[in-house]
Parts: structure tokens; sequence; C-alpha cells
């Protein structure tokens, strides 16, 4: 790893809040690879939806709106996450495997770049960052498209890293063992019988990890629990 990027991922870990950190690591496409401007977006790998986290740019930073959407419908986006490495598609490719809306919103570019943000091996999100002009896309290289591979990586590994050690400490050990037994398609009833306790009281500990995750649901629960890292 270079020392730009080592020291800049360091600036993420001490970095206490969680919006900052996400903040820092969104603004690193523009301070450490010249980039203007990049829209950064959560993924979840268990249904496949999207939903966006922030807009930064040169003149500032703007909250995306929290509309849902879903990965079936953005070929480019399938083939940076199956491949979990930064792509890069212009011209005729870049608009056949893109949706209309998405092409119409921004006339005039002809390209994408997308990186997924990945921790061990699950994708958690990922960023498109682009160019004011257009001709900036000769720096394109194979080189470049590696090095922002690099950076999705260790930006997920920081961010799940940190936000494993803020929400581990608020779930109790018994809260991990049922979100974990969740994950692998349990029933309230089967976990009741093997834990030896009531239904009800694994549906209290449910509703404890749900809300202690800022989750919607049990689902979402156990999708934030994976994504960061609290179980496998």
């Amino acid at each position: 790893m270079d020392l730009e990027l080592k020291n800049y991922i360091q600036s993420i870990f001490n970095t206490t809040e969680h919006d900052e950190r996400v903040l820092i690591a969104a603004r690193g496409f523009i301070n450490l690879f010249s980039f203007s401007r990049v829209h950064l977006m959560d993924y979840s790998v268990i249904s496949g939806n999207l939903e966006g986290v922030l807009y930064v740019s040169n003149t500032g930073t703007i909250p995306l709106p929290l509309k849902k959407d879903n990965i079936r419908n953005y070929p480019l986006l399938r083939k940076a996450i199956r491949k979990q490495e930064a792509i890069y598609s212009f011209g005729p490719e870049y608009i056949q495997q893109s949706p209309a809306e998405i092409v119409a919103l921004d006339m005039y570019r002809s390209y994408v770049i997308i990186v997924p943000i990945t921790s061990n091996g699950n994708v958690i999100g990922y960023a498109c960052p682009s160019f004011d002009n257009e001709s900036e896309t000769d720096s394109v290289t194979d080189a470049l498209l590696k090095r922002l591979t690099l950076y999705g990586r260790l930006v997920g590994n920081a961010l799940v890293s940190l936000n494993y050690i803020d929400n581990v400490s608020k779930l109790s050990k018994r809260e991990v063992e049922i979100l974990q037994r969740v994950s692998w398609g349990e029933t309230v009833k089967e976990i009741a019988y093997y834990l030896q306790i009531s239904e009800y009281t694994i549906q209290d500990y449910m509703k404890s990890s749900i809300k202690k995750l800022n989750a919607h649901n049990r689902m979402h629960a156990v999708s934030e629990a994976l994504r960061l890292g609290i179980i496998t």
C-alpha cells in the first residue's frame, strides 16, 4: 500500500463519528484521485437493494434521497459487484447497459466509473466518481482502476471495523447469538427450543437488536449485522 493511501485511511480510523468517517471516505475520491465529484451508495448483499448516501463535490456535500432501487436494474453495477473490482465503461457499452433515465439525467456524460466498497469479501456499497471535463477520462488506466479497487477495499474494511466496534458493544452475547441463528434460517420456535427459553423472550431479544442496530425489521437487522461483521 502506498503511503498516501495508508495515511488517508488512518484519518478515517482517527475519526470518532460515523457520518464524518463516511464523508472522509467519499472525499478520498476527490483528494486522492483528482475526481471532481462522487456519488456514494449503500448496497445490501441480501436483498440486492441500493440506497443513496452522499453526493460530494468540490463545492460541497449533499445527502442523497433515501430512494431505494435494485441491482437487477443495473447490468454494469452487477458486473462491478460480481468482480469486486473498479470498472470503467464508456461509449456504446455505457449507453446500452445503463437505464435510459440514468443516461437522460446526464446526457453530456458518456461514461461511468463504478468502485465497489468491500469488506471481508462482501460488497457493502459502491461509489461512482466522475470528472468535470470528459477529456479527463484519458487518465483512466488499468493502474488507476487497480488503485481505486484497493481504495474501495481499504475504505470498506475501515468503515466495517469501526462500525463493528461501535455496534457490537451495544449488543448482548445472547442478541448476537439469536441474530446469527436467524441468519441461518432458523425460526423463532427452533431458536427457543435450542436455547431453552420462551419464544416471547426470543422476540424481545430481536426487538432489542433491531432498535440497537437502527434497523427497520428482523431481516434488516440481520443484514446490518452481516454488513458490520457482527455475525458471519
